[in-house]
């Protein structure tokens, strides 16, 4: 879930992902991090960020990550949804 001033969107994975989940979280910062420095929209940077964390979990190592498991999950698309205002 990201709150912006550009909106708020909520991101997750096509499917549930079970798996070794040490560094899924430092993978998400990177895949945040990273967007942000390549000036991506905020829906981009989310779907990142949740397919390099998912890809983590799927390693067999952990705190590595699975690059074909992060290009399927990028390319199937992570679902990322706007989500309205609260009032």
């Amino acid at each position: 879930l990201a709150e912006t001033p550009e909106g708020r969107w909520r991101a997750a994975p096509p499917a549930q992902v079970r798996g070794n989940p040490t560094g899924a979280g430092d993978s998400a910062v990177a895949g945040l991090l990273s967007g942000l420095v390549e000036h991506l929209p905020w829906p981009d940077r989310l779907a990142r960020a949740v397919a390099l964390s998912a890809a983590t979990v799927l390693s067999p190592v952990a705190g590595e990550f699975d690059r074909a498991a992060y290009e399927e999950l990028l390319g199937r698309g992570v679902a990322v949804t706007a989500e309205a205002d609260a009032a």
